[in-house]
């Protein structure tokens, strides 16, 4: 673990990771952003998927292989320098969810996916983290 001396505890912050694919079109990576508070729930949730089976482009679309490469802690501002990149803007947890649910589902409606408990326990999560429940509203 590579770090910059002691970490800053701030609840208020903003947590990014990082996230490689290979089989994107339009870019090489993924900003993900969402709340430090809830950094530890998510984090677990998408290494579990990193992880698992499922985590292969004919599941996941372009995001799947996808690797997490950097976890930044506790963020509280950032600049974007290059605004017609898209590489240089996060994405919110929200809106990577919905992407990772939506080809999830479609898949499950197709009877591509079998039934198994990290299959439930991911699509719980994720839909929980497209419809807000699980991220702190302000």
């Amino acid at each position: 673990m590579f770090g910059f001396g002691k970490k800053a505890k701030k609840p208020d912050g903003i947590d990014v990771l990082i996230i490689k694919t290979d089989e994107a079109k339009n870019r090489n990576f993924y900003q993900v952003a969402f709340p430090s508070v809830v950094a530890n729930d998510i984090l677990s949730m998408l290494q579990k998927l990193e992880k698992s089976k499922m985590n292969k482009p004919e599941f996941l679309g372009e995001i799947g292989g996808f690797r997490i490469v950097t976890h930044l802690e506790a963020l509280t501002g950032f600049d974007i320098l290059d605004d017609a990149d898209t590489e240089g803007h996060p994405v919110q947890i929200q809106d990577f969810a919905n992407m990772l649910l939506r080809r999830l589902e479609a898949l499950e409606e197709s009877g591509k996916l079998g039934e198994n408990e990290d299959l439930a326990f991911i699509m719980g999560e994720l839909t929980m983290l497209r419809d807000g429940s699980f991220v702190p509203q302000n």
